[in-house]
């Protein structure tokens, strides 16, 4: 049985520049882990960030803009904000 999931409605996080999605891989043949986000106005800047933060821990780091990624939950994480 699949689970109901609902889309979980975006606002922006911050008023200082974009917010991008942290994602790792800690080897090669490991997935990709959602970690985190990190505020930065642009890729570079945002791999950057999430380099100092993570790259102890990481083969590979992969940032996405988080307002283009879409989530969704079986659960209220967003505090019943869903569309």
């Amino acid at each position: 049985m699949t689970a109901d999931r609902t889309r979980v409605t975006d606002e922006p996080r911050s008023a200082t520049g974009r917010e991008w999605e942290v994602f790792v891989r800690a080897d090669a043949d490991a997935p990709l882990k959602h970690v985190g986000s990190v505020t930065a106005g642009t890729a570079d800047t945002a791999h950057e960030h999430a380099s100092s933060l993570f790259d102890w821990v990481a083969r590979s780091i992969w940032v996405c803009p988080a307002d283009e990624t879409q989530r969704y939950t079986t659960g209220g994480v967003d505090g019943g904000r869903s569309a």
